[in-house]
């Protein structure tokens, strides 16, 4: 999928880049010990250094459940950033989502969720919501708004993309909406 640059800012006759930091080089890890980025440790840093706090963390918070709807497991340190405008920063969109096939009832995050569980499971998601500044309630609302999203949009997304039967047959449970995701969620999940 091809988007629009977000680092680049075009002024009159001249583009600039946009000042950006990579969650790996806000945690103060080097790629060797990238395993041990986390969530949590995210929402810390965005709670004291972010301009707009309370909305970064929700849309953090809205990012993992995604991530983990849409089987993307590349979620590492270095496919989360924030602009820095020499002061604060504050969350790029987000980028670099790749959902991976999966099988069987096993799948986890590239950052650590919650402690040093890092299960693709929206449970934990919710365990780790006060995190984000979000109770459980509203995390399972997150959780079921994007759910329903989803289903919603799943077919109009696969005919805009010419995805054939077969394909979208085979996404559809692996990548997306797998049901190791929804292990100890509600059944209306």
């Amino acid at each position: 999928m091809l988007i629009e640059r977000f680092d680049r800012v075009n002024r009159g006759d001249a583009i600039y880049r946009r000042a950006m930091v990579s969650a790996l080089t806000m945690f103060g890890l080097d790629e060797l010990m990238a395993e041990h980025a986390s969530y949590e440790e995210l929402a810390e840093i965005i709670r004291l250094r972010f301009k707009n706090p309370a909305t970064s963390l929700r849309e953090l918070f809205c990012r993992l459940v995604l991530n983990i709807l849409v089987g993307n497991n590349d979620d590492h340190a270095r496919n989360h950033a924030a602009f820095w405008d020499g002061q604060q920063l504050d969350l790029t969109p987000a980028f670099d989502i790749c959902p991976q096939p999966r099988s069987g009832q096993q799948a986890s995050q590239a950052m650590l969720i919650r402690g040093r569980d890092r299960s693709s499971q929206l449970q934990l998601c919710v365990l780790a919501a006060n995190q984000f500044l979000i109770g459980a309630a509203e995390a399972r609302k997150i959780i079921q708004s994007q759910v329903d999203i989803i289903k919603r949009e799943w077919d109009p997304v696969c005919n805009e993309a010419g995805l054939s039967d077969i394909d979208r047959r085979f996404f559809w449970g692996r990548q997306f909406l797998n049901d190791f995701a929804f292990l100890g969620m509600p059944t209306s999940a």
